[in-house]
C-alpha cells in the first residue's frame, strides 16, 4: 500500500487495515508494507517498523529514493534491492498489492523473480491515469488512455504547466493548443529533444508498463462492476474478478427522528472532486427552516477551498444552517450517521465503491449521489437513495427538495436501506481466491500498502 496509518487514513488505507485485521483473526500473520512518500517528513532509518491495531507495519522512506523522471513515478527499478530485502526478511506465502504508487511496477516484477504468489486489488485508476482520477482538464470524465495515448499527453502538459509555469508550458497548456500538441507528442516522442522526449515516452508507455507488471499477479480484484469493466476494456493483465468491499459497523435500525428539519450530511475530503461546494449551492434553493447540514472533513487538506465553503455558507442571505464539524474517529461513524437523515455524496469524479457510501447504506442511511457508476451500482432509485447528474447543483437541489416536501420520505427509505457484506466476508472471499489459484497460505500474508 502506497501509504498507511497513522499519517494517511483514506479509503484504500481503511481497506488494507480491515483486510489485515480479518486475516489475523482467521489465524494468519499479515504484515503491511507501506511507504512515506518523497516530500513527506523523512524517517531516521530507511526502513522503520511499528504496529497499528496489533498489525505489524514495515515502512520505507521514499525521500531516500525519490523519482527523478516521469518514468520513475510508476517504474523505479532502483527500488528492487530494497523491496527484495524486505520480502526475504518477511518470507511471505502471499503478497497482496493494494496500491502500486511508491512501490511502482517494480514490486510485481520482484515478487515474480522471487516466486511469491501475488494478487492485487484495484482501488483507483493509478494504473490507467497519470492524475489517478480519470478527469479531463475541462472537468469532463475520461474513460482511459486512447490508442495513441495522446489524451494522456494532453493532461500531462496541463500538469507540467502548473509545475513549471514558464511561457513555453503555459502556451502548450492552452485548450486550443493542448489537444493538437498531445497528438503531435505521441507521434514524435522518439525524436523530441531529450528531456521532452523522455517524459513524453514515459506518459505514452505508462499504462502498458503497469499492465505488463500487473500481469505477474495470479488475479486482480475490483470492488465495483464499473472498475472491473473499465480495466477489462483496457486489458488489466491478470484474470480480473469483482470482490466488493465489506464494512463492519453498527447496523442497528435508525432511531425515530423529527420530520423537520431534514438533516443532511456530508462526510469526506473537503476537496473540489468530492463536491461539497455543489451541496452548498443546491441548499441555497431550499427554505432555511426546512433543513440542517453537517459537513465532516479536514479543513487543512485544501485550506483555501475550505475557506470558500465556509464563505458560501455564511455569506448566503440568509445564511445556510450549516455546521463544519471537522474530522472524527472511525469508531464514531455509526453514531454520527444515526443523526443524519440523508448522506449526500456529490463527487465530480469516478468514485469507486467508497467506504463512506457503503457504511451509510449499512447504517440504513439513504444517500443522494452523483450519477457516476462507481456509486450508482449500489443505489436503487427511490429505495435506498437517489442520483443526480454529476456537477448539476440545480438537479441536486430538486432531489433534496423531495425530502423537504415529503417529511416521511427519509424515514421510509431508511427501512429499505441496507448493506450486509462485512469485512469477514471480504477476507474469506480473497482467501477462497488464493486457494482456487493453488495458494493456501500457511503463515504470512504481506499486504503491500
Amino acid at each position: 500500500m502506497h501509504a498507511f496509518y497513522p499519517d494517511h487514513l483514506y479509503g484504500t488505507e481503511a481497506y488494507t487495515l480491515a483486510l489485515a485485521r480479518q486475516f489475523k483473526a482467521l489465524g494468519h500473520a499479515p504484515t503491511v508494507v507501506t511507504a512515506r512518500g518523497a516530500g513527506e517528513q523523512g524517517q531516521a532509518e530507511e526502513v522503520v517498523r511499528y504496529e497499528v491495531e496489533g498489525i505489524p507495519v514495515v515502512r520505507i522512506d521514499r525521500n531516500r529514493s525519490p523519482s527523478r523522471s516521469a518514468r520513475e513515478d510508476y517504474d523505479h527499478p532502483a527500488l528492487a534491492p530494497l523491496i527484495e530485502r524486505i520480502l526475504r526478511d518477511l518470507n511471505p506465502d502471499v503478497v497482496h498489492i493494494a496500491h502500486l504508487a511508491n512501490f511502482t511496477a517494480t514490486l510485481p516484477h520482484v515478487t515474480a523473480r522471487m516466486g511469491i504468489p501475488t494478487f492485487a486489488t484495484l482501488t483507483d485508476f493509478f494504473n490507467l491515469c497519470i492524475t489517478t482520477r480519470l478527469e479531463l482538464p475541462d472537468g469532463r470524465l475520461c474513460h482511459g488512455p486512447n490508442a495513441s495515448r495522446s489524451n494522456c499527453l494532453s493532461c500531462g502538459m496541463l500538469a507540467r504547466s502548473v509545475e513549471r509555469p514558464s511561457a513555453f508550458w503555459r502556451i502548450l497548456a492552452q485548450p486550443a493548443v493542448r489537444t493538437a500538441a498531445g497528438v503531435t507528442a505521441a507521434m514524435l516522442a522518439p525524436v523530441l529533444p531529450f528531456s521532452l522526449g523522455r517524459d513524453a515516452r514515459a506518459v505514452r508507455d505508462r499504462a502498458q508498463v503497469l499492465r505488463v507488471a500487473l500481469a505477474h499477479c495470479k488475479a486482480a480484484f475490483a470492488p465495483s462492476t464499473f472498475l472491473a469493466e473499465l480495466f477489462d476494456a483496457h486489458g488489466a493483465g491478470p484474470p480480473l474478478f469483482r470482490s466488493p468491499f465489506g464494512v463492519d459497523i453498527d447496523r442497528t435500525p435508525k432511531p425515530p427522528a423529527p420530520t423537520r428539519p431534514v438533516r443532511f450530511g456530508f462526510i469526506g475530503q473537503l476537496a473540489y472532486h468530492k463536491g461539497p461546494h455543489l451541496l452548498l449551492q443546491a441548499l441555497r434553493a431550499l427554505p432555511r427552516d426546512a433543513f440542517t447540514v453537517d459537513i465532516w472533513g479536514s479543513e487543512s487538506l485544501s485550506p483555501a477551498y475550505a475557506r470558500d465553503l465556509r464563505a458560501v455558507a455564511e455569506q448566503t442571505v440568509p445564511p445556510l444552517p450549516a455546521r463544519f464539524r471537522g474530522t472524527f474517529a472511525e469508531s464514531e461513524m455509526a453514531r454520527l450517521l444515526a443523526d443524519v437523515d440523508v448522506l449526500v455524496m456529490p463527487s465530480t469524479w469516478f468514485e469507486n465503491a467508497p467506504l463512506t457510501l457503503l457504511k451509510a447504506l449499512a447504517t440504513h442511511t439513504p444517500v443522494t449521489v452523483s450519477d457516476v457508476p462507481g456509486m450508482t451500482e449500489f443505489v436503487e432509485e427511490g429505495v435506498n437513495g437517489f442520483s443526480f447528474p454529476r456537477g448539476d447543483a440545480e438537479a441536486l437541489a430538486l432531489v433534496l427538495q423531495r425530502f423537504v416536501d415529503m417529511p416521511d420520505l427519509a424515514a421510509n427509505m431508511s427501512r429499505t436501506t441496507a448493506y450486509d457484506r462485512t469485512e469477514r466476508d471480504m477476507a474469506l472471499d480473497l482467501l477462497a481466491f488464493y486457494s482456487a489459484f493453488g495458494v493456501v497460505p500457511g503463515g504470512t500474508v504481506a499486504v503491500s500498502a
